[in-house]
């Protein structure tokens, strides 16, 4: 029996990525905490067998971890080989019946167990004619901190071109992904203050908004808060042509890195573009850690990021500043340029 497409709708199966618990991992980033749980993941019991012959063709399977380590997004997914007459029959009608992701941990020595997190999104039914995880919004979210480590996401795929026989051709894509640790450290809520911390109190800072472009020959200057010439700007933000993403690099011994904030139980001060620190701010308001100082980064527009200058000192806030993405222009120029506004705070 041939599917009438029309007859049906595409439904995708909602699961909240509810989280089971609340474990702090390690504070050694080389470790691989296997987290809250250590119930077994069998594959030959959890997983469906695959055909020997089938027309499903996965795309590539990926998970990219947002910048603060809270949103996994799942991309890829599967399409029909239509020319495949070994598995279709001529003049059948085949279309994918079902889809699903499966979210397992992977151990330090290798055993694959099973984890608290989830995946929101992990569903389809069908018949659809492919499968795209990235437009149904397959993610798991952990803002509690609940697991880290190395994880694998399983993609099933069940097609068919008669629906009295759902699971004709089934086969199984994987992928492996890391979250770091230290996405879930615990930082202790009254922790003993630094000189260092002490002194950033008292240093004052004043916001600025400077206007720029990912491909117009220019780049942010810190000290003077003002667009300059790229080859002797601070940080250079690029876009790429083919996604729009967003990233950065730094020039001058600048170093960036996202702040820590949003990394302890302290909603309060996770400041955001729609959540800035009462003012005046201070050098206080933006942690960081010094071991996550690099010289390019991906520019996530919901969170903050820190720069450190090469002329940085922690007691007077000299090269210290901190800045995020006020607004970015929706469609790029016929040059691929998108327009970016960036908000930043340097010391007063």
């Amino acid at each position: 029996m041939k599917y009438a497409f029309s007859h049906y709708l595409l439904t995708v199966a909602m699961s909240s990525a509810m989280l089971i618990g609340y474990t702090a991992c390690s504070d050694d980033e080389s470790g691989n905490s296997t987290g809250p749980s250590q119930q077994p993941f069998d594959e030959s019991s959890e997983l469906p067998t695959i055909t020997s012959i089938s027309p499903i063709v996965p795309t590539t399977l990926n998970v990219r971890v947002n910048g603060d380590g809270t949103l996994m997004l799942i991309e890829g997914g599967a399409k029909l080989d239509l020319l495949d007459t070994t598995a279709i029959p001529t003049g059948a009608e085949i279309n994918f019946t079902s889809a699903k992701l499966i979210l397992a941990k992977i151990t330090e020595t290798g055993e694959i167990v099973k984890s608290p997190l989830t995946i929101a999104n992990d569903s389809v039914t069908g018949p659809v004619p492919n499968i795209n995880w990235g437009q149904y919004g397959a993610s798991i979210t952990d803002n509690n901190k609940a697991d880290c480590g190395s994880f694998r996401v399983y993609a099933v795929y069940n097609a068919s071109y008669d629906s009295n026989i759902p699971n004709m051709y089934v086969s199984i894509d994987s992928t492996n992904f890391v979250r770091d640790q230290s996405f879930c450290e615990v930082i202790p809520e009254t922790p003993t203050q630094t000189p260092e911390q002490i002194a950033a109190e008292s240093v004052e800072l004043v916001s600025a908004v400077v206007n720029l472009g990912t491909k117009s020959s220019e780049g942010l200057s810190l000290a003077t808060a003002t667009t300059v010439p790229t080859a002797s700007a601070d940080i250079v933000f690029i876009s790429d042509d083919l996604t729009g993403k967003i990233s950065m690099y730094t020039q001058n011994g600048v170093q960036i890195t996202p702040y820590s904030n949003n990394r302890d139980k302290n909603y309060d001060d996770d400041w955001t573009i729609n959540l800035l620190p009462p003012a005046p701010a201070h050098m206080s308001d933006f942690r960081f850690k010094k071991g996550g100082l690099t010289t390019s980064s991906d520019f996530e527009s919901f969170m903050f990021y820190v720069a450190i200058g090469a002329n940085y000192n922690a007691e007077t806030g000299d090269g210290f500043y901190a800045f995020t993405l006020q607004s970015k222009s929706d469609t790029p120029d016929a040059n691929g340029n998108y327009a970016l506004s960036i908000l930043m705070f340097k010391k007063k």
